[in-house]
């Protein structure tokens, strides 16, 4: 008299396990590579607002105390106070001569990211109204 088997045998459980276990793997991993890149787009971003933030300022300055003004208020080569929306950011505002009209002003934001350091820079022209 033969009995009716239900249930797995043992191969076919390790079978199931050995299918399984790098699939959740995989989908594990999509998982944090998504979280990584979304964490970096969010921080590149960061930078960029507060990149156009100091431009603004610059021209608002420029706008109302003239283009020497600039130059006393954003000195070439020196970081910009009042920024700390990332890890160690720093922006600096460079430009080649103070004289020039327009001027050419780089705004480069560094900062670090998952141990990695990034930098971001804009470039923009202001000029006598």
């Amino acid at each position: 008299m033969k009995q009716n088997q239900r249930g797995f045998t043992f191969v076919e459980l390790l079978v199931a396990i050995a299918i399984v276990i790098p699939v959740l793997m995989g989908m594990i991993g999509v998982n944090l590579y998504t979280f990584r890149v979304g964490e970096t787009s969010r921080s590149v971003m960061t930078a960029m607002q507060d990149g156009h933030s100091v431009i603004e300022s610059i021209r608002n300055v420029a706008n109302n105390q003239g283009l020497n003004a600039v130059a006393a208020n954003f000195p070439s080569g020196q970081a910009v106070a009042g920024f700390a929306n990332l890890t160690n950011e720093q922006i600096i505002v460079t430009y080649p001569n103070a004289a020039q009209d327009p001027l050419q002003i780089t705004v480069t934001v560094t900062w670090l990211d998952r141990q990695r350091a990034m930098s971001r820079s804009l470039v923009t022209q202001v000029t006598r109204r």
